[in-house]
């Protein structure tokens, strides 16, 4: 089976603004950079197949082409017209099943990734896994679309929603390393409180943030 990662990524200067009274502009893109790798590190040690970074920042393109992933530019703005873009660029290049994860998931480990797959492997199925304020934080379907892009407030419930009135079978997945997307300053002393050796932990540590 072929499997594309699609991994949607903000313009490096305007991502995590809501740590803006925490941390400064360059923290957040050393910090954002830092986070994407991650991502990218677990999905090159996982069963994926193809890894697509979505971005209009074209400062992200040699982060990708570092992890040997495939660069799209969306054409038009907003993150879930950049996902639709991006399963249409994957269904034409082959792709049996499509995964969506988020960059700002640092703890997601390639056991998470293929535990997800494996779990969706199946005809018409989807795999959601939930953030803690009920986002979506890992859309894996198989066959590609077979549920719009509707990332934003409770897309949890609203892609869980459309899958089951369209009768697709939906199967959860949850852990911390998936359910973990680095928001705000609470976020940031969970990541750094977690015993697991990611880059971002290392960036936070040089930062000098207290862990209380």
């Amino acid at each position: 089976m072929v499997v594309y990662a699609i991994v949607p990524v903000k313009r490096l200067g305007v991502s995590k603004r809501r740590l803006s009274q925490s941390l400064s502009l360059p923290q957040r893109k050393a910090l954002t950079v830092a986070m994407l790798e991650d991502v990218l590190t677990a999905l090159k040690a996982s069963v994926v197949t193809k890894i697509l970074v979505v971005s209009n920042d074209p400062n992200v393109r040699p982060i990708a082409e570092q992890f040997g992933a495939e660069f799209y530019s969306p054409l038009r703005k907003g993150l879930n017209f950049a996902v639709e873009e991006a399963w249409a660029w994957c269904m034409r290049n082959k792709a049996d099943s499509v995964l969506v994860l988020p960059a700002d998931i640092p703890l997601v480990t390639a056991k998470d990734i293929d535990v997800i797959i494996q779990l969706g492997s199946g005809d018409h199925c989807v795999v959601l896994s939930p953030s803690r304020d009920f986002g979506t934080n890992a859309l894996f379907q198989c066959p590609p679309h077979l549920v719009h892009a509707n990332f934003g407030v409770n897309s949890f419930t609203k892609h869980a929603k459309e899958a089951c009135n369209k009768g697709v079978a939906v199967k959860y997945y949850y852990s911390l390393g998936v359910g973990l997307d680095v928001d705000s300053v609470g976020d940031l002393r969970l990541l750094q409180k977690v015993e697991k050796k990611t880059l971002s932990s290392q960036v936070l540590d040089g930062f000098k943030l207290t862990k209380n």
